[in-house]
């Protein structure tokens, strides 16, 4: 498909001819990074890792701080944002047609909606009055962009003195509507009563309901198409990446009309007609087609000029006239050159082509083609291989190749896609690409630059091995990961994280493969490859110790270009719980449950209506030698602790075939050598739509020491389809761990959120309950309802009567939200590394279909405890260098695109112990960008910790703001943070705009 006349908006393809109501996406994956959609939200959760004065390493997770994106409202036509006739101006005629009485002409426009968010147009096209009017003016939908009709039936038709109005064009922000007018001029026009040009205008408005998101100047955007009526010669042209109907130079076959490939890889390929059978590999040719035809009343000699961009060089003695297949068009201007009928010549110093049809029969279609080269020097993507040709559109009697006259009238613009060239090296993080690139493809190198190496793993756990992804191709490029098991026990998984190997790795491609993200050419990344080993009871003897998995990287830009690199495990110690669906277990390879999971595929797949609950059954087998209390947890990824599907819960119940309704459990106690059955209760929401295998991962933890001192955990996958919409629905988010001194006290945010299409009532009641051992050895809890939404637990805040009964401002209706904490107290004799889970079950005291959404939340005691709190800021203009002036808050914000957030993470020491290593981790959420100058000067600053030396230089990474990375962190590996000691780190984002 050929690209719309008008360059300076991108295209879009029409779904569904027949619908008036329509969405689109763009046509091509070259395209600017598109603007969060409006509504969508933006946040995350940061971490601190650090060595409690046990030696243990603990993990703190942050609150949850959350941004909506606002909507914002922008759109053109044909490029043109205003109406200009408003302010005195005069409108930008886009199309000059020329046509006979009784003809047709088609003019084409596009409407692109260049906001985020999806907002419904209306057109309008003014058909003159007679005796100087159109017999009727039309509009038609034109998916392909090729200035023609998709099909008879118009979007509108009028008659003279009408307007020709569209409505409820619903189209998706980022995304366009291409489309024709269609003019027909009446079988009676004659010079005398149809004065040419006849001018219309083409209106676009948004929505009068979203009028407040666009701005002052892009309430109303038009131009205009001219008309002329001629009684001779009307001329029409396109271009196209096409290979014509005849035979090329000499009968020759044409080279291929490729619409995309790399550019040459040299300077010096051959630019003639002969050396291009001949060229050398990476030289790379493509076909051009000027299509042009006469619609008018008579022949008339035809003009046409090209002028080519920077990207290409054009073929000499390539080009073929349709009337004189097989022969070549001389380049040399001047009589005696081209076969009769035709004076073509190429200017070699202007990049320009021209000919001229000396008489272009009525109702006639010929070609001109001609090859280029693409240079070696050629931009990825578009920009210096897109062109028009020009052309008059009525017969030029004095035209010739040399001086060609006036050529008013644009073809469509045709782009040639340069692709990249890809290549990728795989190594550990001390290999550079040199090293670390495989002599041997497919295998990765001996030595420590290809190669990460752990000591030693326990069965059941994950082993994580970083490496770096080099990107050495010559294009921005995005590396696919996958992982060969084959050298680990059978049963071993592979996930991806991010440098910090707590942020699970995405598919940012949409290709349903883990990969890098987007690297810069000559770039790299970390990433960690984190291998889940099976649960063993023993050990096996093949494959034998050490276990190598080889994880290798594909360019996504080309499939063909990979590297490895190996991942060395020297030994495993046995396994010690196994969490599976049935008593046996399944040894099936793929959905296998038995031993560490997960599996690569779920085990059991359950269907359920959307708000209503499905009960997985699962079976804990203690392999242990002592008796032992394992904690439960869901998880959408394999990470943990991790986060479920926005809206979904899990609750986990006594029994394999417990119910939904069953009282909640967060833990199971297993007697040694045998095995005990919980259910796990999965809820979506009522709002889900219906969804075909979402993963759902469960774990179950020790918390009691292992006979090996080490903890046991295994995790499996499982999977929910939604059905079917619910009308009611709750959840209550998230499940939270933390950490507390003895005697201290630690706070959990939740959120109750109404996911159903009704109402849950006026009232709630949210009950927090402790293990009973838990409560006789001191332990306390409460709950508060955020009555000032600031997001914290503070003193306008209301405690939960004992009833757990509570009246909110307003009916819980659906999208309503309510923020509530839960305030956990340990008890002044508690001991270091003692557990205590918190359960929080709300209901409904008047709605019971809304469920009983619930939470965890598990506090460890430390003597030295970390206590991490994240908040946000706006900063519209991104200007902000200081944070003075900026308002902190963990509550939510409103941003549009184009706008910064503030990011402040606080870790503070509020135990009654030193702890030492301590570094604050967080990641640039998705939609966003590292800002670069306008970051925050202080961005990693402490008080209480030693060296002093804890500044933004040594200790920030990384040390320099860049946009490509997507990591952020605060601390070293030799700090001591004292008690009442604090770290905070500040960084900016700022929200996708293309715009």
């Amino acid at each position: 498909m050929s690209a719309r006349r008008n360059g300076r908006v991108p295209r879009a393809f029409w779904a569904g001819a027949a619908a008036l109501t329509v969405s689109f996406l763009f046509g091509s994956s070259g395209a600017l990074a598109a603007a969060p959609p409006a509504n969508s939200t933006i946040g995350n959760q940061a971490t601190a890792s650090y060595v409690d004065p046990t030696g243990a390493t603990q993990l703190a997770t942050s609150n949850q701080v959350l941004t909506t994106v606002a909507q914002v409202g922008s759109f053109a036509l044909d490029g043109n944002t205003t109406d200009p006739t408003l302010t005195g101006g005069t409108l930008t005629v886009v199309n000059a047609k020329t046509g006979a009485a009784g003809t047709t002409v088609y003019a084409p426009h596009v409407l692109t909606n260049t906001g985020n968010g999806a907002d419904t147009f209306s057109l309008s096209v003014a058909a003159p009055a007679s005796p100087n009017g159109f017999a009727t003016v039309a509009v038609y939908a034109d998916a392909n962009g090729d200035g023609q009709p998709d099909s008879t039936t118009s979007l509108c038709s009028v008659t003279p003195a009408n307007t020709c109005d569209v409505s409820g064009l619903t189209v998706a922000g980022g995304a366009s509507f291409p489309f024709v007018v269609a003019y027909t001029i009446p079988g009676t026009a004659t010079t005398t009563n149809f004065t040419s040009p006849v001018a219309t205008k083409i209106t676009a408005k948004p929505s009068p309901a979203l009028a407040s998101l666009y701005a002052s100047t892009n309430q109303v955007a038009a131009d205009a198409d001219n008309v002329n009526l001629t009684t001779s010669a009307a001329f029409n042209g396109s271009k196209s990446l096409s290979v014509p109907a005849v035979s090329w130079v000499g009968g020759a076959a044409w080279p291929a009309a490729s619409v995309s490939g790399p550019r040459s890889s040299s300077a010096s390929c051959p630019t003639t007609a002969s050396g291009v059978a001949t060229a050398g590999a990476g030289c790379y040719y493509t076909t051009y087609t000027l299509t042009f035809n006469n619609t008018g009343g008579a022949a008339g000699k035809f003009v046409m000029t090209d002028t080519l961009p920077s990207g290409f060089t054009y073929v000499q003695g390539s080009a073929v006239w349709s009337n004189a297949p097989g022969t070549a068009l001389g380049d040399a201007s001047g009589a005696g050159n081209d076969p009769t009928g035709i004076d073509y010549s190429f200017d070699t110093a202007n990049k320009a082509l021209t000919f001229v049809v000396n008489s272009l029969p009525q109702n006639a279609t010929q070609t001109v083609s001609f090859v280029v080269l693409i240079n070696n020097t050629a931009a990825i993507g578009t920009s210096t291989t897109t062109n028009t040709a020009k052309y008059s559109p009525v017969d030029a009697p004095t035209a010739t190749s040399t001086v060609p006259g006036t050529t008013p009238t644009s073809t469509n613009n045709s782009s040639f896609n340069v692709t990249g060239t890809y290549s990728v090296v795989l190594g550990s993080t001390t290999g550079t690409t040199t090293t670390a690139k495989d002599t041997t493809a497919g295998t990765p190198n001996s030595g420590t630059a290809d190669n990460t190496t752990v000591a030693s793993a326990v069965s059941g756990t994950m082993v994580k091995f970083p490496q770096l992804v080099f990107n050495t191709g010559n294009a921005t490029d995005t590396v696919n990961l996958s992982t060969d098991l084959s050298g680990f026990p059978a049963g071993s998984t592979v996930s991806y994280y991010a440098a910090d190997g707590v942020t699970p790795l995405g598919d940012t491609n949409g290709d349903t493969i883990k990969d890098t993200g987007p690297i810069a050419p000559g770039g790299s990344v970390q990433v960690v490859a984190v291998v889940t080993l099976p649960s063993l009871s023993t050990v096996p003897a093949t494959p034998a110790a050490p276990y190598t998995a080889i994880v290798k990287g594909t360019s996504v830009g080309d499939a063909t270009k990979s590297d490895t690199t190996g991942d060395i495990l020297t030994k495993i110690v046995t396994v010690l719980v196994d969490l599976t669906n049935t008593t046996t277990g399944s040894n099936d390879p793929n959905k296998g449950d038995i031993g560490t999971g997960p599996s690569t595929q779920p085990t059991t797949t359950s269907p359920t209506p959307a708000g209503t609950g499905v009960v997985f059954p699962l079976y804990v087998q203690n392999n242990d030698s002592v008796d032992n209390t394992y904690s439960l947890a869901a998880s959408q990824a394999n990470s943990f602790p991790g986060t479920l599907p926005a809206g979904w819960t899990v609750k986990f119940v006594n029994g394999a075939t417990g119910t939904c309704a069953d009282t909640a459990i967060t833990t199971v106690s297993v007697v040694k050598n045998t095995q005990a059955a919980i259910g796990a209760c999965v809820t979506p929401p009522a709002s889900q739509a219906p969804v075909t295998g979402q993963p759902i991962y469960f774990q179950v933890k020790s918390t009691i020491t292992t006979s090996t001192g080490v903890v046991a955990t295994d995790t499996k996958l499982d999977a929910v389809t939604v059905t079917t919409a619910n009308t009611f629905g709750a959840t209550l988010t998230p499940n939270n761990n933390g950490q507390v001194a003895p005697g201290g006290s630690v706070v959990y945010p939740h959120t109750l959120s109404i996911t159903g299409a009704q109402s849950c009532g006026s009232t709630y009641k949210v009950v927090a309950t402790l293990p009973a051992a838990d409560v006789s050895a001191g332990w306390s809890v409460s709950v508060y309802v955020d009555t000032d939404n600031d997001g914290q637990l503070s003193a306008g805040d209301t405690v939960v009567p004992a009833t757990g009964i509570v009246t909110p401002a307003s009916a819980l209706t659906s999208g309503q939200t309510q923020k509530l904490f839960v305030k956990v107290f340990a008890p002044g004799g508690a001991t270091a590394g003692a557990t205590d889970t918190a359960n929080v079950v709300v209901t409904f005291p008047s709605v019971a279909a809304c469920g009983s959404p619930s939470a965890t939340d598990i506090s460890t005691v430390i003597t030295g405890q970390i206590r991490l709190v994240k908040m946000q800021a706006l900063d519209s203009a991104c200007t902000a260098t200081s944070t003075t002036g900026l308002t902190f808050s963990t509550a939510p914000l409103t941003a549009k695109p184009g706008e910064c957030i503030v990011y402040r993470v606080v870790a503070s020491n509020e135990g009654a112990a030193p702890v030492t290593n301590m570094t604050i981790n967080d990641a640039v959420p998705g939609h966003t960008t590292l800002t670069g100058a306008t970051q925050p000067t202080v961005r990693c600053e402490s008080t209480g910790i030693t060296p002093t030396t804890f500044t933004t230089a040594a200790n920030f990474t990384p040390s320099t703001i860049v946009s490509s990375t997507s990591t952020v962190a605060c601390g070293s590996t030799t700090n001591t943070v004292a008690p009442g000691g604090t770290a905070t780190l500040t960084f900016k984002v700022r929200v996708a705009d293309p715009n």
